[in-house]
């Protein structure tokens, strides 16, 4: 029954297009499509029910697994003694799960949810631009102020799908060079989109990843995956743990004013980043749970939702517990990934670095960094299942490592 399953690949087509429907396009934020919201969140539902189960009786789960369970398990606790909405937690808990079950349970036939993943993510960011464009009436029947784009409601949120849709896309360049121009299409859609919007912040990393898909050499491409993630690293810990802190540093204030020519404020992150570590300083095991914008207005800012940035997200969340469980999550993935380190794994880490790098800026839901580590702990499968049928190209990734 299972083998007959994994044979047919409309069904897992399907669930991933319900899955990202469901992650990315905010349909709840519109009257007319609120019905459909609830669709998708059915249809989600019922697909991680069905593969759940499937799953589960082949009595077989990885460390990615268990780790991803557990992150969501701590989430759970901490969301309840807080006394936290528990369905929050329930509904991102299917999001990120499905996933992963579609993942492990295709891992033989793991292009199928591969190219389903880069079909329904391109089909979704130009279809975005599409309803901009075409129907910019749309944008202003959303339910709240500021939230007037289908591609996540806010124009700040537009980047990490995006970034997403870019590495699925070239993950399946591997299976046809017809995906190299869907990624350049993506590409120059996914930056014209963002200056309609005004995002420069995703703009600036979406082209620092394109201009590392451009790198010839496998050996410049590793160290500029090193580079990147060693600035994500200071930026981290220098500038966003340091908060408004960062006003009083004379270097820092000529290197971001004077020679980056930004506010120093960030756009009024840094007050944000401040008061984020004060709470965090009040609950550094569990957090807060999961924590809705009712509380962020009245405990961080007043016109504020999340505190711009994914760390300080996770311990505001669930504290050094959950961070901790996400950096496990982070280090297997990634381990694994560089077990089987060749020309297209690199484009997978950088798109995980830049990634990271947006969400230095930007608190967004676990889902995508989540969905590019999936990428990394799998890449194993996805070169086996395609060496068996590609010789020549498992010969050339052999010797991508000496370019």
């Amino acid at each position: 029954m299972h083998l007959y399953l994994k044979e047919i690949k409309w069904i897992p087509f399907c669930m991933c297009a319900v899955l990202l429907i469901r992650a990315c396009v905010s349909l709840y934020l519109f009257p007319a499509t609120q019905m459909l919201s609830y669709a998708v969140l059915g249809l989600s539902i019922l697909s991680f029910v069905f593969l759940g189960v499937l799953y589960l009786t082949e009595k077989k789960i990885t460390v990615f697994g268990a780790l991803t369970i557990l992150y969501f398990a701590v989430l759970f606790i901490s969301t309840l003694f807080n006394g936290m909405n528990i369905l929050t937690v329930i509904y991102m808990t299917i999001e990120v799960l499905l996933p992963l079950c579609l993942f492990a349970f295709y891992k033989d036939h793991i292009s199928v949810i591969i190219k389903s993943c880069g079909f329904v993510f391109s089909f979704i960011i130009y279809a975005n631009l599409a309803v901009m464009v075409l129907f910019p009436g749309w944008m202003f029947e959303a339910v709240r102020v500021g939230d007037a784009f289908l591609l996540g409601g806010n124009y700040n949120q537009m980047g990490a799908r995006m970034m997403c849709a870019i590495v699925a896309s070239v993950a399946c360049v591997r299976y046809s060079k017809w995906w190299v121009f869907n990624t350049v299409l993506l590409v120059i859609v996914s930056v014209f989109t963002l200056l309609i919007v005004g995002s420069m912040t995703s703009i600036a990393n979406i082209l620092v990843y394109s201009l590392f898909c451009l790198i010839p050499s496998l050996k410049l491409r590793k160290m500029a995956i090193v580079g990147l993630f060693s600035v994500f690293l200071f930026f981290q810990v220098f500038i966003v743990f340091y908060g408004e802190g960062i006003h009083h540093n004379e270097f820092a204030v000529y290197i971001i004013e004077d020679v980056l020519g930004k506010d120093i404020t960030f756009t009024g992150r840094t007050y944000l980043w401040d008061r984020s570590v004060t709470l965090i300083g009040e609950s550094p095991i569990i957090g807060y749970g999961c924590v809705d914008k009712e509380w962020f207005t009245t405990y961080l800012h007043a016109k504020a939702i999340g505190p711009h940035d994914f760390i300080l997200g996770q311990l505001l969340e669930g504290g050094i517990l959950l961070l901790g469980v996400y950096l496990a999550i982070c280090v297997v993935a990634i381990k694994r990934l560089l077990n089987h380190f060749d020309s297209y794994a690199s484009y997978i880490l950088m798109g995980i670095t830049t990634l990271m790098f947006i969400m230095v800026m930007e608190f967004y839901h676990v889902f995508f960094i989540m969905f590019l580590l999936s990428l990394a702990y799998y890449y194993k499968e996805i070169v086996n299942e395609k060496s068996k049928g590609d010789p020549v190209l498992l010969k050339t990734d052999d010797n991508s490592h000496n370019p």
